[in-house]
């Protein structure tokens, strides 16, 4: 009778490990095989989100209306030139030999205004350049949302200083090559939105290249 005991013994040491293991199984979701703790992935994690700033109010000012006078200009030289319709009375200004600016005189902080630049060298096609400014936007302004992107036009929304602004953009193929080769910019507030996208829509209309004689004022 004194087998009984050490084989006892054997049984319930077996059982013991046995229920050890399938401990450790049904609670091994934060362990590797090796014991080495594991973090545990979270059922639906959620990403850290910037806050929204706080926004401050638009200048007062009266907005800008479909159909202002247009009157037309040209800029650059010769075969890099071009030939356009901007808005009567603004302020021109040239930022450079391929970009040049038109803001209402009695321009103010956060107010409306207008840009063209040729970008011709860069050879790229208007989808291509909508894309990458997308890319770009997302990158260097703050809280940008897109508001609407077809046939080579762009409305977005930004905020800069703590006002919200809005875009617009347009890319023109003046040589039938598939390119971008100009750029209309208009920047503005929301009180602005329907006179801007009218006004970018026109002056694209209006666009024409290789007539530049000049950065000249408009008369």
């Amino acid at each position: 009778m004194t087998w009984r005991g050490p084989v006892v013994l054997v049984l319930l040491l077996a059982l013991g490990v046995g229920a050890g293991f399938g401990a450790s199984w049904a609670l091994g979701d934060g362990q590797t095989v090796d014991g080495v703790a594991a973090p545990i992935v979270a059922a639906s994690p959620s990403l850290p989100v910037d806050p929204r700033p706080e926004l401050f109010p638009d200048p007062d000012f009266p907005a800008l209306e479909p159909g202002i006078e247009l009157v037309d200009q040209r800029v650059g030289t010769g075969d890099f030139g071009l030939s356009l319709q901007v808005p009567a009375g603004w302020r021109f200004t040239t930022n450079s030999l391929t970009e040049w600016q038109w803001r209402p005189r009695d321009f103010t902080t956060f107010g409306y205004y207008m840009r063209v630049e040729q970008v011709i060298s860069n050879r790229r096609s208007i989808a291509w350049t909508l894309d990458r400014r997308i890319d770009e936007l997302t990158e260097d302004e703050q809280s940008v949302s897109i508001k609407s992107q077809s046939g080579g036009r762009l409305h977005y929304t930004y905020v800069t200083s703590n006002h919200l602004r809005h875009g617009f953009l347009a890319w023109l193929d003046l040589t039938g090559s598939d390119n971008a080769q100009v750029e209309i910019a208009v920047t503005g507030r929301a009180a602005d939105v329907p006179g801007m996208s009218e006004l970018v829509g026109r002056v694209a209309e209006s666009m024409t290249l290789g007539r530049g004689e000049g950065p000249a004022s408009p008369s």
